[in-house]
């Protein structure tokens, strides 16, 4: 209980004996009551200040947090990333196929993992981004890999998703396959849909399964595979920190790719 709930109990209490009229300490309740109401107010005003300046900190604590994880996004797990990725070109370039066949050992390894690392990342994306329900733990995001299969007509076709309940389109062509080639994949960039940066979804601006999405090319030094999305509810949901996460974990599945 707080000092103003047990001050507002004394004058409730005092409140009834006042009532009584031949109480001979009628008027000393009375003025113990108004004196007692007096301190709800200064006290209730105190813990209210009190409440703000802990909301306050706890804001600045929240904004110093995501401020690290932003710098060990972009510090460490970005940087590895492309390094990865231009060591996993450089391996494949030294080792094309058409040289020599891959011992049938590596190629069902390569075949049994490449699905498996897809996934995690997939899974990773959804839900390190956006938070989880509350009731049941599971991700409001969805993620979803796509693979760029027709360069000529701008087709990039699904390969996997994870996340939300709900399977994202199959397919992105035409001015959304343009938009994934010419805004994301070439230029190298991330395009980041919500409230933060004022852009609206070119793929599907009406949504009304998701507000927030990021999009980042897949890469590995100058092979482009395609582009790994992610979306959310809420314009909101996914913010500036969310952007260099989902650009590190394009560049390792680029890496991957790039080896399998």
């Amino acid at each position: 209980m707080t000092s103003s709930s047990a001050l507002g109990a004394g004058v409730f209490v005092a409140s009834v004996r006042a009532g009584d009229l031949s109480d001979p300490h009628h008027t000393t309740i009375l003025w113990a009551g108004a004196v007692m109401a007096m301190a709800v107010v200064l006290v209730a005003a105190s813990e209210t200040a009190l409440n703000e300046r802990e909301k306050e900190q706890a804001r600045k604590e929240v904004a110093r947090a995501a401020g690290a994880l932003r710098a060990t996004y972009h510090q460490t797990l970005t940087p590895l990333s492309e390094a990865l990725g231009k060591l996993s070109q450089a391996h494949a370039a030294a080792f094309p196929a058409a040289w020599t066949a891959p011992l049938p050992a590596l190629t069902a390894a390569r075949n049994a993992q490449r699905p498996l690392i897809l996934q995690k990342v997939l899974v990773g994306a959804a839900v390190l981004t956006a938070d989880l329900q509350p009731a049941s733990g599971l991700p409001t995001a969805r993620s979803a890999f796509y693979r760029l299969t027709d360069p000529a007509r701008h087709t990039f076709t699904l390969e996997d998703w994870a996340g939300r309940p709900g399977p994202p389109c199959r397919e992105i062509k035409g001015a959304a396959g343009s938009h994934f080639l010419h805004d994301v994949l070439e230029p190298r960039q991330p395009y980041h849909v919500g409230k933060e940066t004022g852009l609206v979804s070119k793929v599907n601006q009406f949504s009304t399964t998701y507000r927030s999405v990021i999009a980042v090319p897949v890469v590995a030094d100058s092979q482009e595979f395609g582009v790994l999305v992610v979306d959310a509810p809420k314009d909101t949901d996914l913010q500036g920190e969310h952007v260099h996460l989902m650009t590190a974990l394009g560049g390792l599945l680029g890496a991957a790719l790039a080896l399998a």
